[in-house]
């Protein structure tokens, strides 16, 4: 597959409808009826290719060429849907003209250059001959190969300047010392448009420009790894990139348990798990986002503590290089040249050992951290509020447990240590792989036996 060439598609104002609505379909022209469906498809087939022209309101040539027209309401409805279903969303324009007493619609479509290819609800297309089929699998992962070395950051959106938030620019201004004009220049691309780093740091709402750049926050009443069981509906939050770290940090650290202490006799609240913590998790799901996913961050706060998601450039291959060797990695190079004079960060890539460093320092649990899958991946992060030591009390307690009984079961152990199904579990199995505990059976009569220690074998002399 080679890169494609650029195609010139033409102005609206250009256009003379009574030659269009001759104009055989072909690669760079289609038309239809309407319907959302075949609108959604057909964007998205333009966008993966070199862009084109789609007429809303007549038949196929091949059929009867018939003018049906459209009624304007309707079809503004159907168009708004279906280009909220093509991901990524290419730059369209539209133009309404009479025919006959009918109405019909001209949509302009330009192709999404590096951001290719272009899915209608999930689905890729491509616009081949007078064709708009789905990619396969080996054509779509072929794209992935060919665009995929580009800097995501600099690929170009279809958000305008016009969409910068000026307070942000005004506090990067300050901050990086450099003029608006220098810094918006640094966030725009060739052809105008802001890139996904000017989307991400200084849009005021970047999840209409790039899918998936909002997060969301989900509070539930119980542990974590036990069932969920949410409190209230979730919080989505979308706005520039400093602004984003800083709502969602208070946020988790307000619905956190606080520690009471007292100095002298005057009583002290203090966060459960320290802001510097939660600050660089949240920090580093945005600035380690994989921003050509449509996937968005998941940050979920528990009653001991807090995880957070998001889709990942490495793999999980990468990452265990990364643990092994202690390195450092930084994806989105722009997008960190503005949140570190923001003081967002501890460290240049180096979220993750601060993170360990200051728990330990505290007697807190270790962090979890692991990438999950290979390609589309995730980060996950499990940040917890439990004293080191309580994890061995428990594990201890455990241990006394079995020396009484033959068998004993999860259900068992989440009753008298207080323990999720997960963390119950995930003891069970640590005893099992020291050679203390039997596995047998699953689902509901999955138990464990409490295995005998063989005598040691006596040997004789002469033997």
């Amino acid at each position: 597959m080679k890169p494609e060439q650029s195609v010139e598609i033409p102005e609206l104002s250009d256009l003379v409808i009574e030659e269009l609505l001759k104009r055989p379909e072909d690669e760079a022209f289609d038309r239809t009826l309407g319907g959302q469906e075949n609108i959604g498809r057909k964007i998205a087939g333009f966008g993966t290719k070199n862009g084109g022209l789609l007429l809303v309101g007549q038949d196929d040539l091949a059929k009867s060429g018939e003018v049906q027209g459209i009624v304007e309401e309707e079809f503004q409805k159907e168009f708004g849907n279906a280009i909220a279903g093509v991901k990524p969303t290419p730059l369209t324009q539209q133009k309404i003209v009479s025919v006959g007493g009918v109405k019909v619609a001209i949509i302009r479509v330009q192709n999404v250059g590096e951001l290719k290819p272009c899915s209608y609800n999930g689905v890729y297309y491509e616009r081949k001959g007078d064709t708009t089929p789905r990619l396969s699998p080996e054509e779509v992962r072929r794209y992935h190969l060919l665009f995929g070395s580009a800097n995501a950051e600099d690929i170009p959106t279809h958000a305008k300047k016009t969409d910068i938030d000026e307070s942000e620019l005004t506090v990067y201004s300050t901050l990086l010392k450099k003029a608006n004009e220098n810094i918006i220049h640094s966030v725009t691309a060739p052809n105008g448009f802001l890139t996904v780093r000017g989307v991400v740091v200084l849009s005021r709402k970047p999840d209409e420009y790039l899918e998936g750049t909002f997060m969301e926050i989900q509070r539930y009443d119980n542990f974590i790894g036990s069932a969920p069981n949410p409190v209230g509906p979730a919080i989505k939050i979308s706005k520039p990139a400093r602004q984003l770290i800083e709502e969602a940090a208070a946020i988790v650290e307000q619905n956190l348990p606080i520690i009471r202490t007292y100095e002298g006799a005057k009583m002290v609240h203090a966060p459960s798990i320290p802001p510097s913590v939660i600050r660089e998790a949240v920090a580093n799901s945005v600035a380690h986002r994989n921003y050509r996913s449509h996937e968005h961050i998941r940050i979920r706060i528990y009653s001991d503590g807090f995880d957070v998601s998001n889709p990942a450039v490495i793999n999980e291959k990468m990452w265990a290089d990364i643990v092994a060797n202690q390195t450092t990695y930084h994806p989105n190079e722009g997008i960190y040249t503005f949140l570190n004079p923001a003081q967002l960060y501890e460290g240049r890539g180096e979220g993750i050992w601060k993170i360990r460093e200051e728990l330990e320092k505290r007697g807190m649990v270790a962090p979890e951290f692991k990438v999950i899958g290979e390609g589309p991946s995730a980060f996950y992060a499990k940040i917890s509020l439990t004293p080191a030591r309580a994890k061995d009390l428990k594990r201890k307690k455990l241990e006394e447990l079995i020396t009484s009984r033959t068998e004993i079961k999860t259900s068992d152990v989440m009753k008298k240590l207080k323990v999720s199904r997960v963390t119950a579990i995930s003891m069970l199995k640590e005893l099992v792989e020291q050679q203390k505990l039997e596995h047998e059976g699953g689902g509901r009569s999955s138990k464990y036996r409490v295995k005998t220690p063989s005598a040691p074998e006596i040997t004789r002399k002469g033997d």
